[in-house]
């Protein structure tokens, strides 16, 4: 038997990581050509694009393995029909349970390891590159020269240059001109023969060093000054902020960057801070009306003289109506405050919970796919990548539609997280041991039609008897 269960595993591991690949490689594309041009219009190195990708690789990671597992199970499970394998197997007293329990067995494995991923990798990765692609956002473009156009990018300057030739550091100019008018008393503008334009990444400061040219300065406030200098070689520094990019750490996370531990305790914290002010609205609630219930003040009896022995008697005292509205109205505004303090905790509650449950769904989704994807390979008896895939992506289609209508809805307090999660695994999970029932029955695919085919008879028969009239019988 054990010889049996590492062949079976053995003919999943190819398909399995061929699958793997294809299935990151397209979620990779789909990232590469919607990031990748506003990423190289930063001027950013090599190694900061490789690390932004493969920083997101996390998720695609977490996102692709269950589906490769599917793809897997329907390719190896489909050869083995198509060979006769499978009925070899049964012929030798190998129920199909047994010849599943093996890949059912490693899927329980790969949705451990998952789960560990998702709360002790995923995070981080998901942080990093989160902060990354803010630090990315915040870093200003390369400088865009072009010949014969002005370029007005530089804080305090414009340039024209006839003629550049770029290279990876250094850019080489001729028929330079350069208006400076950082002073706003004087202005300056000077005109070069040669240059060359660079970034200095120990001070931050654009370096443009000009050869054999002119400098004509004037003084705003007094215009007869004018003053042109001649020079073999000028240099300007010019600092422009965030030409260089920094790197940034912050600890706040969001809700993808936590562990499902820092999660629950996020929600534990909420519900307290909910049961706090539920009891702070009861109090002043409380507190509001029972000044009303205590209104007799003792007062001085009119009839008897002020002093000892004068008798006092009680009498109802009633604060003017304005007063009473005012007091009701604040009360109103406290209380309203405080229950959209609480509708918001709450929010929190439901989202924080939603993304607790899709750390554990997801990964679940690899056993789940296990037990629709082998007896659909087995029925199919095609172990193509075409069938594979085509029925694949009918049940990718319905677990993550499923998956994203219950994420929107939990969110919405419409259901609750735990069925917004967990109802693609149960749909697709019941669908899977039907299917795993009538595979031990033989079932085929018209098999598994009949009691549909029998309940459309049904209807049809019924249709067709025609209820007997008085004068038919006469």
């Amino acid at each position: 038997m054990f010889i049996l269960w590492r062949y079976i595993i053995k003919e999943h591991i190819g398909p399995f990581i061929f699958s793997l690949c294809v299935i990151t490689l397209v979620f990779l594309l789909n990232l590469v050509f919607r990031e990748l041009p506003r990423i190289l219009s930063r001027g950013l190195p090599l190694g900061v694009v490789i690390e932004y990708f493969s920083l997101n690789m996390a998720w695609i990671v977490a996102l692709a393995v269950p589906m490769a597992v599917l793809v897997a199970a329907l390719m190896a499970f489909g050869r083995f029909s198509g060979d006769n394998e499978v009925i070899a197997m049964k012929a030798s007293g190998i129920a199909i349970t047994r010849i599943i329990m093996p890949v059912f067995i490693l899927s329980i494995l790969i949705a451990l390891f998952l789960i560990w991923f998702n709360n002790h990798v995923l995070p981080d990765f998901n942080h990093r590159a989160r902060l990354l692609a803010s630090d990315i956002g915040r870093k200003r473009p390369t400088l865009a020269l072009e010949p014969g156009v002005i370029y007005r990018d530089l804080p305090g300057y414009t340039m024209l240059v006839k003629k550049i030739i770029e290279k990876p550091d250094t850019a080489y100019v001729d028929s330079v001109y350069i208006d400076d008018y950082t002073n706003p008393n004087a202005t300056k503008f000077i005109s070069a023969n040669q240059g060359k334009i660079y970034l200095n990444r120990n001070t931050g400061l654009l370096t443009i060093i000009l050869y054999n040219g002119y400098m004509h300065e004037l003084d705003l406030q007094n215009v007869e000054q004018y003053r042109r200098l001649k020079f073999p070689k000028q240099i300007l520094a010019i600092s422009v902020p965030d030409m260089i990019l920094e790197r940034s750490n912050s600890e706040y996370r969001g809700d993808r960057e936590k562990s499902a531990a820092m999660m629950n305790a996020e929600i534990a914290e909420s519900k307290k801070e909910i049961a706090i002010v539920h009891q702070r609205v009861q109090k002043k609630i409380k507190t509001h009306f029972m000044q009303y219930l205590d209104l007799y003040v003792p007062v001085a009896d009119s009839s008897e003289s002020v002093g000892a022995g004068s008798s006092r008697t009680n009498i109802k005292i009633f604060p003017p109506f304005d007063r009473i509205k005012i007091e009701m109205q604040r009360l109103q505004q406290e209380v309203r405050g405080e229950l959209n303090f609480i509708d918001s905790m709450e929010r929190k509650i439901y989202r924080l919970s939603v993304e607790v449950q899709k750390k554990y769904s997801i990964p679940v989704a690899c056993m789940v796919f296990v037990l629709i994807g082998a007896p659909l390979g087995i029925m199919s008896r095609r172990g193509s990548l075409a069938m594979a895939g085509g029925t694949s992506f009918a049940f990718f289609l319905l677990y993550w539609s499923t998956l994203i209508g219950g994420e929107e809805l939990a969110d919405n307090r419409y259901i609750s997280p735990f069925m917004a999660m967990w109802l693609a695994n149960i749909i697709v999970g019941i669908s899977g041991v039907y299917l795993v029932f009538h595979s031990i029955h033989e079932a085929t695919g018209q098999t598994l039609l009949a009691p549909f085919i029998k309940i459309k008879k049904w209807l049809t028969k019924r249709n067709s008897i025609k209820p007997v009239r008085t004068s038919d019988r006469s």
